[in-house]
């Protein structure tokens, strides 16, 4: 997950407590969370859904906050759904740092490590929810989509971590060192597909962590 800045004032049409998800609404949240689902951090995901991030129920104002709308993909809203209420709140706080992310290595990859470093309810919660995002197998519609968001996290780190080997071999020069430290910049800003994968990739390299930290806001 990814530090958002929502934008204000509200989209004029949530005004009208008439729909929840008009055309300005989409666009709002497009360019608030990068066209990112704020869950799994899929880029520009086939299916959109607009997610209330506290459950509207009968409550009519909650269904139109503004602060209340999500961007997410309908897999990870129907994951969510009311199960997972007391997570960390991306557009209150940064939560890449407080749920480590590591991918596996292989397009096939069994599983993708989850680890809250907070014992906070908040922090567990995430970590359980994301665990359940990216490692599900209870039905075998989950297990399937899974193991193809587990494809897609991999190729995306795979890039990156060419990026770490060519910038650590003997014979690459220094103005190419920099031109890979540029791409790894790109791959660690928060509009980036799997941002919170590439940032702990990178914490966990002694040289480049401390390069790219100053990086992840």
């Amino acid at each position: 997950m990814f530090k958002v800045n929502r934008t204000y004032p509200a989209p004029k049409s949530l005004s009208k407590k008439a729909r929840y998800d008009g055309a300005d609404v989409h666009e709002a949240l497009q360019e608030c969370f990068y066209g990112k689902c704020y869950i799994c951090e899929t880029k520009n995901p086939l299916d959109i859904n607009i997610e209330h991030f506290k459950p509207k129920g009968d409550d009519v104002e909650r269904a139109f906050d503004w602060d209340n709308l999500y961007l997410s993909c309908s897999r990870c809203n129907n994951i969510k759904l009311s199960k997972y209420d007391n997570i960390l709140d991306c557009c209150k706080e940064k939560v890449w740092d407080r749920v480590k992310l590591l991918p596996g290595y292989s397009y096939k990859a069994k599983k993708i490590t989850v680890t809250a470093l907070f014992n906070d309810i908040e922090t567990q919660t995430t970590a359980e929810l994301l665990e359940k995002v990216y490692n599900s197998d209870h039905t075998m519609s989950k297990k399937l989509t899974s193991a193809a968001l587990r494809t897609q996290v991999v190729k995306t780190t795979q890039k990156l971590i060419k990026n770490i080997n060519e910038y650590y071999e003997e014979d690459t020069p220094t103005e190419q060192k920099k031109y890979l430290i540029e791409k790894m910049k790109m791959m660690i800003k928060r509009d980036a597909a799997f941002s919170s994968f590439c940032r702990w990739i990178i914490m966990e390299d002694a040289e480049l962590g401390p390069i790219l930290e100053p990086f992840m806001d």
